[in-house]
């Protein structure tokens, strides 16, 4: 997912270690936001004094520690701590009607973040603020000049909505969190040692690795119209990951991952290493799978996969703000009110879910980066679709945010996806859905259906210059034959085709829901996000074979090595 050519992903973040982090009672004020309150005030009221004053201006700081463990094959690679600071200045001058932030091709101001010192020396920190606020206000004004020149000679825009919306004023502060010393950092690289040995039991995998990372962010906001929000996240994750290669040169990857919001609440080693060893087996498995033909016919996805589904497919093309742009494939623009997906379904985003059915959810947060409080969105109600998701931005229709204007440290807000919930008041049991594959598949005189059972991420076009079109990667696949042969796992597959039609062939939904937790980029940065779906049948799918490398598997047989030496 990318930006400019609006590729969109979800991609699971590589992952590390573990820090404690204790929670102290809460200062009068956090000193940080002190300094960051002084400065803004200071600045304000000297910008008022120019020709061309900022109506709005905020300043967003993300202050991150984060400890990292990677092993590979049971011997530890590397423990390190990483800490920044990172600061964003907004300057807006114009009006709410018409900014320098105005849609449209290389005229927009341009975010400039800069890093600020750990320490509190308010000196130091107020000098880089006021540097970095200097340079955005004169962007800002050569940005507000462009667009006002080229607003004589541009085509019309269809949307008459302003720049920007005004905001109920917040005021929020969570507890300082300060770190615990006596994290045993040993305790945790034995663990993860462990279960990276654990890939050393089939020799043909290339790479094998355990990586674990907690990470605490203290996200601050503040703005001219009087918002101040203090918020604490916190992330741990395991990711397990390895890699085989078939005899035809195609590199074939599988994971485990694991997330909570403490490293307490993670799975237990009886757990984890189970799971391994069952991905162990799919290693061998997978190596020696039957590489995929270009198929159309009908597919079942089950709950992670159809999850990452509706997040490439549908929730990029709910994201509110980039609507404005003309440039964008604005899909769902013009069809609220309208049935866009099968009236048994409903979609839901909803940041202020911190868990579902007992596990945590990565796309919680309490307020956006505009410092706007989150809400859960109906986005499709009975596969009727209601709204969009929101920034400050307005759009035809929806004049306010609702929450969902996100962006890591240093990037411009956009709307983003949080946590994606997809329900179904018909829900089907699994045996159904098995059932009702097979009988679709014979009724298209197919030999067999296909079952999805895992995906890594996949990629979205949504501009006009280019076909409206994505590509989801499954890593797990199986094919399903009618006449009653076991089910056969294949590989090399990617899932393709356009979003519109991709719905029409929505049959029905069930079994148990998924949660796919990841990491989604687009064009404001890499942001948390959760995916939650029951599975879902579809009547017809397109895959095509995935491409390969030329690279052959190597020659040697990896070093023989003892299993019972790594324990």
């Amino acid at each position: 997912m990318k930006i400019y050519k609006r590729i969109i992903s979800i991609r699971m973040l590589i992952i590390t270690c573990f820090l404690q982090f204790a929670i102290f009672p809460a200062k009068s004020q956090d000193k940080l936001m002190s300094i960051l309150k002084a400065e803004l005030h200071r600045e304000k009221a000297s910008f008022d004094t120019c020709a061309t004053p900022p109506y709005f201006m905020a300043y967003r700081v993300e202050d991150t520690r984060k400890q990292v463990i990677e092993t590979s094959f049971g011997t530890l690679v590397e423990s390190r701590e990483d800490q920044s600071r990172l600061f964003t200045p907004v300057v807006r001058v114009g009006s709410y009607q018409l900014d320098n932030f105005h849609p449209g091709a290389n005229r927009r101001s341009k975010t400039v973040p800069s890093s600020l010192p750990f320490d509190e020396n308010a000196i130091a920190i107020r000098q880089v603020i006021w540097n970095a606020v200097d340079n955005s206000y004169h962007d800002a004004i050569s940005a507000f000049g462009k667009i006002k020149a080229s607003m004589s000679v541009d085509v019309t825009s269809e949307d008459k909505s302003p720049d920007f919306s005004k905001a109920k004023v917040e005021k929020f502060q969570d507890p300082e969190l300060k770190p615990d010393l006596h994290f045993d950092r040993a305790k945790w690289a034995e663990r993860l040692r462990r279960y990276s040995a654990l890939l050393l039991k089939e020799k043909k995998i290339l790479s094998g690795a355990a990586n674990m990372n907690y990470e605490v962010i203290r996200k601050y906001y503040i703005d001219t119209d009087g918002s101040e929000t203090v918020e604490n996240r916190t992330a741990a994750r395991i990711l397990i990951s390895g890699t085989v290669k078939a005899d035809d040169g195609m590199d074939l990857p599988l994971y485990l991952s694991y997330f909570a919001f403490s490293p307490d609440s993670l799975p237990d080693d009886r757990t984890i290493e189970a799971d391994v060893k069952t991905l162990v087996n799919k290693f061998t498995e997978i190596r020696k799978a039957p590489i995929v033909q270009p198929y159309t016919g009908p597919a079942l996805l089950l709950g992670s996969a159809s999850g990452v589904f509706f997040h490439e497919i549908f929730g990029h093309r709910v994201e509110g703000q980039r609507m404005r742009n003309e440039s964008d494939g604005q899909t769902f623009k013009k069809k609220v009110g309208d049935l866009v997906l099968p009236a048994a379904f409903s979609v839901y985003m909803d940041p202020t879910s911190r868990n579902y059915h007992g596990q945590d959810l990565n796309g919680y947060y309490k307020y956006d980066d505009q410092g706007v409080q989150s809400e859960r969105v109906t986005v499709v109600k009975d596969g009727i679709l209601k709204n969009f998701l929101m920034t400050r931005t307005p759009l035809d229709g929806f004049p306010v945010s609702n929450g969902h204007a996100r962006a890591s440290g240093g990037m411009d807000v956009a709307s983003r996806q949080s946590n994606l919930i997809v329900e179904t008041n018909d829900l089907k049991t699994d045996a159904q859905l098995r059932t009702m594959l097979l009988e679709e598949a014979k009724k298209q005189g197919k030999e067999y259906g296909y079952i999805f059972a895992s995906v890594t991420g996949g990629v979205t076009m949504i501009t006009t210059d280019q076909p409206n079109a994505f590509n989801v990667t499954p890593i797990e696949v199986y094919r399903v034959y009618v006449d009653g042969r076991p089910d056969e796992m294949v590989r090399g597959v990617d899932l393709v085709g356009t979003p519109l039609s991709m719905f029409s062939q929505i049959m029905c939904a069930g079994g148990k829901s998924e949660i796919f937790t990841g990491s989604c980029g687009a064009e404001s940065g890499w942001v948390p996000v959760t995916a939650i779906s029951p599975s879902i049948l579809v009547k017809q799918v397109e895959m095509q074979r995935k491409a390969k490398s030329q690279e052959r598997p190597p020659i040697l047989d990896r070093p023989s090595i003892s299993f019972a030496n790594q324990k």
